[in-house]
């Protein structure tokens, strides 16, 4: 059995999956955005969880705007703070970068990792591991045939990543904002034409939770209506992109 936690800008659930079932244990919103609310918020989630020792395995996915993609020779020829410095507009500290190296894409995503996480889970659970959503997704695109051109889109609250696959190789990676279903219509629709993406593909659209789930079926209803994605089987996931986990552990 293994414990699963989903850490975005908006709030902070633990999961139980048990084979292929998965269940919400615990969630909270997160009030204060701040350092301080974010561990509150975690700790209240781990405590809440209750005896961790039920569970043979422990994962986190940490869900941030901040990072970069970069290929291996560029990761060792460089710190990854200074890497991610050169993608955002904020000063980061040292302590405050992590990074999660892809070999199947010879590649390493540096992220943004607040040291809260770490000071919150590491001392409940050692052996946890803690990486970015996208690592795990694109962990997952490395699965079955290379071949089929696949799209995946994962929805959160206010935000959302989207990842691209195309002739065996990821070609777009992206984590936009959005206020309702056409902001994120638009943002595929713009990603598509500049792929020239109007072949057969596949996108799969993840997310969990009420406010979601409805973003995402407006979401479906607006794509059929548009010809540019005429050729796009469209699947609704609720809770793959949590599994997908399990290839990191």
């Amino acid at each position: 059995m293994q414990l699963i936690l989903e850490i975005t800008q908006q709030s902070i659930a633990a999961f139980q999956l048990a084979g292929s079932d998965i269940q919400l244990l615990e969630k909270v919103s997160c009030v204060k955005k701040t350092d301080a609310g974010y561990r509150e918020g975690l700790s209240q989630v781990v405590e809440k969880v209750g005896n961790l020792d039920r569970f043979e395995n422990f994962s986190c996915s940490y869900f941030g705007q901040e990072f970069c993609l970069v290929p291996n020779s560029l990761f060792a020829a460089s710190a990854p703070e200074t890497l991610l410095q050169y993608s955002i507009h904020k000063t980061l500290s040292k302590s405050d970068v992590d990074y999660n190296r892809l070999p199947e894409w010879n590649s390493v995503i540096v992220y943004q990792l607040p040291m809260w996480v770490k000071s919150v889970l590491i001392p409940k659970a050692p052996r946890i591991v803690i990486q970015h959503e996208l690592t795990h997704v694109l962990r997952h695109l490395t699965t079955g045939s290379l071949i089929p051109l696949r799209s995946h889109l994962v929805l959160h609250e206010e935000q959302f990543s989207l990842v691209v696959r195309k002739d065996g190789n990821i070609i777009h990676t992206s984590i936009q904002e959005y206020k309702n279903e056409d902001d994120v219509v638009y943002h595929l629709a713009t990603v598509f034409t500049q792929l020239q993406i109007n072949s057969k593909n596949e996108l799969f659209i993840h997310g969990t939770g009420d406010p979601v789930e409805d973003i995402k079926k407006k979401l479906e209803t607006q794509l059929k209506r548009i010809s540019m994605f005429e050729w796009s089987k469209i699947e609704l996931q609720a809770s793959s992109h949590l599994q997908f986990q399990t290839l990191c552990v």
